[in-house]
C-alpha cells in the first residue's frame, strides 16, 4: 500500500479538481448552444440584445431566423476539417427617439480548432454605434470558455438618453 504525505494528496486533489473542471467546461459546451436575440422595441424605446441556452433537447428543433430577431454565434462561422476558417457578422439598425443605433452581431472565438480546449464553445460578441459613432466597443458576451467569469445576458439600449445597460450572470448560473 502506498501513502503520500499531507502535501501530496493536497496537490493531487488540486490537479484532479482542475482537471475535472475542464472537462466538465468543454463536456457542456456540446450539449448547450447560445441563443441570441435582437429586438429593437420603438413603442417601449428600447434595443435589447439577449444572450440564453438552448437545451434540454430545445437545440435540436430550434429554428433560428432573422425575423424572428434570433441567431446562432455558429452561423457566423465557416468550419472545415474541425477548424473555424472563416467569420461573418450581422448588422441591425433600430431607430429610437434619440438616435438610430447600429448593432454588429459577431462570433467570440475561443479557439479556431475545435478539437483543442475550448474548442466546443463559441460565443458572440457585440459592438453598438448611436448616428455612425461607436458608442460601445467590441464587448464578447463570454470572456473566455472556462472558469467562473460572469458572462454578458443581456444588453439594454434606452432610446431617449442613450443609457446602455448590461445584466451580468455567474457561469455556474447560466451553464
Amino acid at each position: 500500500m502506498i501513502f503520500f504525505k499531507p502535501s501530496s494528496k493536497a496537490t493531487l486533489l488540486i490537479t484532479l479538481l482542475w482537471v475535472s473542471c475542464f472537462y466538465t467546461s468543454n463536456t457542456l459546451a456540446k450539449d448547450y448552444f447560445p441563443l441570441i436575440t435582437y429586438q429593437c422595441d420603438t413603442a417601449k424605446d428600447i434595443l435589447l440584445v439577449t444572450n440564453t441556452l438552448l437545451k434540454d433537447g430545445k437545440e435540436k428543433d430550434f429554428k433560428y431566423s432573422d425575423a424572428d430577431g434570433t441567431y446562432s454565434p455558429w452561423d457566423m462561422v465557416t468550419l472545415k476539417n474541425n477548424t473555424i476558417t472563416d467569420t461573418s457578422s450581422i448588422k441591425k439598425e433600430c431607430k429610437l427617439s434619440g438616435a438610430t443605433y447600429t448593432v454588429i452581431l459577431e462570433p467570440q472565438i475561443f479557439n479556431y480548432d475545435l478539437t483543442g480546449q475550448c474548442g466546443a464553445n463559441i460565443s458572440t460578441a457585440i459592438t453598438i454605434l448611436s448616428n455612425n459613432t461607436e458608442i460601445q466597443e467590441r464587448k464578447p458576451f463570454e470572456f473566455y470558455c472556462t472558469g467562473n467569469i460572469k458572462i454578458i445576458t443581456g444588453i439594454k439600449v434606452i432610446g431617449n438618453t442613450g443609457e446602455i445597460k448590461t445584466r451580468k450572470t455567474p457561469r455556474h448560473k447560466y451553464y
